[in-house]
């Protein structure tokens, strides 16, 4: 050989390692990532599983004193947390060095790749915000282990935006993603299933017996868990081709729709409420051959809501309530909407916002009004990340997820139909924790699915789509 030949043949088999280190990568990642993301969504069925299998003298002492069973979740989530931390400090790692080895490359296009990466950056502000502002005011009772009850600390809302996001957005096969979201509705079917059998049947000791809310604290904390289920499963299911994969789907979405009523809560019943009303006009306008789909969705989910209301009149007559006391505040502003409207959520909010002046900047803390004041959690998301850290943490935040939405908005038709559907999910979750608190376990949620939304901006669209052949096939089909 020549030493030109020579040369070609060694540039010939730098590209090639190259490659294959990238290839080896991307199935290590992809492993990680499924196997941490995976386990906190199928979270609670291992809680119940976990439950299930405990000696009846110790499942008893858990289930009737519910500061051990808190615990006992608790420990579980902040292992999931641990992991998480773990997978994405090695993602960060190689992401620096990833840029190391093409700096060249990333500078000629410095402006494109700081507009990709810019939600992540802002989610970092905010992180870093947030241990500012805790250090300027000093940290507060709950500030660095977290509420006894809702178990967030600072370092928790820093690990979702910088951790779980960021997973998220680095899971870029279209197949895999699609993997984790079926693990995730298999999972919540058996749950779902105890839960009705619970209610309906036979009493099962493992399940919490105080209300209606699965392995959760509270019932509302199962709804937000309930909205989850049920867009992705009924989103997935419009779009599924494969027969099998359609009925597990249509299953999952019902069995949610089912156990909404008796849940009742209102604000998890208008997150998925919008998500259908919008994904039907947005088929409209866009995807015609599915607006068929998208309107026997929202009619199913309409009809079983009102069957369920039959035995569970709670969520409609809330519903009627509601809407009575808003239209009263609309026909006199002068007397604003009373403190009881919402479920007296209206109260909390006025009382949070009238304190928000003192401390526009810093915020209180988390929790903070609530040793202050005696003023518990607002049940409202942007609020309550203003109280605890101040309205610019919670500009930040907006503007990452509002970021999010415009792109997805606007370039909808290029995306894959996996990324609609957390894109669905996330709305659904945003509209309901609008009248919701923020806990441990649902959480991480919306900053997961906001990442699944924005890993085709982040990392490109994926060849392999849900899939290309299959909408192909689809389309044929229908």
């Amino acid at each position: 050989m020549t030493e030109q030949e020579n040369e070609i043949w060694s540039l010939i088999e730098k590209e090639k390692k190259k490659k294959q280190r990238a290839q080896v990568f991307a199935i290590m990642s992809n492993m990680l990532l499924v196997f941490t993301l995976g386990l906190f969504f199928v979270s609670p069925f291992l809680q119940m599983v976990i439950r299930a299998a405990m000696p009846d003298k110790y499942r008893n002492m858990i289930l009737t004193a519910s500061s051990s069973e808190v615990v006992q979740y608790q420990q579980m989530i902040r292992r999931v947390h641990q992991m998480a931390r773990f997978v994405a400090a090695f993602l960060y790692i190689y992401g620096v060095y990833y840029i190391v080895t093409n700096r060249r490359e990333i500078w000629a296009n410095k402006k494109a790749h700081i507009i990709r990466i810019l939600p992540l950056l802002l989610f970092w502000l905010m992180a870093i915000d947030i241990l500012l502002v805790t250090k300027l005011r000093g940290p507060n009772e709950y500030d660095l282990t977290g509420h006894p009850y809702m178990y967030e600390s600072i370092y928790s809302y820093m690990t979702y935006a910088i951790v779980y996001f960021f997973c998220g957005a680095m899971l870029k096969s279209v197949r895999v993603k699609k993997g984790l979201l079926l693990g995730f509705l298999i999972s919540s079917i058996p749950l779902n299933i105890a839960v009705m059998i619970n209610e309906w049947g036979t009493k099962l000791d493992f399940l919490n017996q105080h209300d209606i809310c699965a392995v959760f604290h509270n019932r509302n904390h199962y709804g937000y868990y309930l909205v989850v289920v049920i867009v992705t499963a009924a989103i997935m299911f419009v779009y599924e081709t494969k027969l099998g994969w359609r009925i597990v789907e249509a299953v999952c979405a019902v069995i949610g729709m089912i156990l909404m009523a008796p849940v009742d809560t209102l604000g998890a019943f208008l997150g998925v409420l919008t998500v259908f009303i919008c994904f039907a006009i947005y088929t409209f306008i866009k995807d015609r051959k599915r607006v068929k789909w998208a309107l026997i969705v929202l009619g199913t989910f309409l009809l079983i809501t009102l069957l369920m209301s039959l035995k569970y009149g709670n969520l409609v007559s809330s519903a009627g309530k509601q809407s009575t006391l808003i239209g009263e505040a609309v026909a006199d502003p002068s007397k604003g909407l009373p403190d009881k409207a919402g479920s007296t959520r209206i109260g909390l909010w006025k009382k949070t916002l009238s304190h928000l002046p003192e401390k526009p900047l810093t915020g209180f803390g988390v929790e903070g009004l609530l040793n202050t004041y005696h003023i518990g959690t607002p049940h409202n998301e942007l609020l309550q990340y203003a109280e605890f850290f101040g309205i610019p943490a919670t500009l930040l935040y907006i503007a990452a997820v509002v970021m999010i939405i415009v792109v997805i908005m606007r370039r909808s038709e290029s995306f894959s139909k996996i990324t609609l559907v957390c894109f669905c999910t996330c709305i659904g979750y945003l509209v309901s924790s609008l009248f919701g608190v923020q806990i441990y376990y649902t959480t991480p949620f919306i900053y997961i699915f906001l990442g699944l939304t924005y890993s085709e901006i982040l990392r490109g669209r994926d060849t392999d789509n849900w899939s290309d052949e299959e909408e192909n096939t689809g389309e044929k089909a229908s």
